[in-house]
């Protein structure tokens, strides 16, 4: 779940007198025992705090047997109870150990439930969850956080996102989980929020989000797998094999062709949630809001900076992003990529160079698509350090 609910036990005495002898933390652990298994006559309405109450008990076997219960709860029991006046915490324990749909639209339309719980069902909740969080608009404006999950969760339709982002803008209400589409947002550019797409466009994106979600999760996990691999390769061995898996990526033109058609809106919402293969596509777009929410993806590697850095063609922006992120330029090799990138702002690339080898700024001195400003800058460093040296 997105923030943690924080739960804490329900006051004794909000419990029937014949129920508060099983739910102290002093009353017998057969006592216990017995409600955590539903051998205890319970009203409705009680189901489900006391099993909530025991599951936080100090003894860890009556804990495991409340849950237990709650797991193993048919839903011809579960929903009904679901329908009473609940404490939020007891909401929020019960959405995150019954994911089931049908157990999670009770809990959305629960008006206890706490907007925290909404955040974390909408993290991925089916299409048609989706649009039940979206039909509370109050509960969005107040904690917009809703929507920012939404935004991420490749089964909310694309239309629904952008009528909620038109309601928040409209509201003047602040989504500072997605920088990049707040950027747009504040750009006053028109990204095409009220065009409401087809039926057969919204259907091709929706299908090519999930794509990008299955690819991303397979990208997170080959990626681990890389790394350790990675690491007992030589430098050749380990070049050779990117230079491959780039050539394997240029090669994806149907992805590319999609792409292109979509509107600005869809581009920058697949740069904040698509693979990176998606994201490496979105990043040369020439389009600066795209661009900018694609180089602020979380999912880019180093491998993926590295070769942007180097990049020659990808717009400026992306260049004086790279830049400005002590993350990755402290990493030597993007540091140098930028030095030799005459898209890097000049003030940059001069502080770079102070931070550069002696043969790597000799070659700097040679380069000829750097200006001359910076070969100059790069010869008086090198002269410096060998004044040093004969000293």
């Amino acid at each position: 779940m997105t923030a943690m609910f924080e739960r804490t036990p329900l006051e004794a005495s909000s419990f029937p007198p014949n129920l508060q002898n099983h739910i102290k933390p002093d009353s017998p652990p057969p006592l216990k025992l017995m409600a955590a298994r539903g051998m205890v006559p319970c009203p409705p309405e009680f189901t489900l705090p006391l099993l909530y109450q025991l599951s936080l008990d100090a003894l860890p076997d009556i804990g495991l047997e409340a849950v237990a219960a709650l797991k193993d709860m048919p839903e011809q029991i579960l929903l009904p109870a679901l329908q009473h006046e609940l404490p939020a915490s007891v909401l929020d324990w019960a959405a995150e150990l019954r994911p089931q749909a049908q157990v999670h639209q009770a809990i959305l339309l629960n008006n206890g439930t706490d907007d925290l719980t909404v955040a974390a069902i909408a993290q991925d909740a089916s299409a048609n969850l989706c649009e039940v969080i979206s039909n509370n608009q109050v509960r969005i404006l107040r904690s917009p956080v809703i929507l920012e999950n939404l935004y991420k969760n490749p089964n909310a339709r694309m239309a629904t996102v952008d009528r909620l982002i038109d309601l928040a803008s409209r509201h003047n209400v602040r989504l500072e989980g997605l920088p990049a589409l707040q950027d747009a947002l504040d750009s006053n550019q028109d990204i095409g929020l009220a065009l409401e797409p087809s039926v057969a466009e919204e259907s091709d994106f929706a299908a090519l989000l999930q794509q990008e979600q299955a690819k991303a999760r397979v990208e997170e996990e080959e990626q681990a797998r890389t790394e350790q691999e990675e690491s007992t390769l030589t430098r050749r061995e380990l070049e050779l094999k990117r230079e491959k898996e780039q050539a394997e990526e240029d090669e994806n033109k149907p992805l590319y062709a999609r792409i292109g058609h979509m509107k600005i809106a869809q581009k920058i919402r697949m740069a904040t949630i698509g693979s990176r293969e998606a994201v490496g596509l979105l990043v040369r777009e020439s389009n600066r809001l795209v661009h900018m929410a694609a180089i602020q993806n979380p999912r880019l590697q180093y491998s993926d900076i590295k070769k942007l850095a180097a990049n020659k063609a990808v717009p400026d922006g992306v260049i004086r992003y790279i830049a400005n992120n002590r993350e990755w330029t402290k990493h030597y090799d993007v540091m140098l990529s930028l030095v030799n990138n005459p898209k890097t702002p000049m003030a940059d690339t001069i502080s770079f160079l102070n931070h550069l080898r002696t043969n790597d700024l000799r070659m700097v001195m040679k380069n000829r698509n750097v200006s001359h400003q910076i070969s100059r800058q790069a010869k008086t460093i090198v002269t410096k350090r060998s004044s040093g040296h004969r000293k």
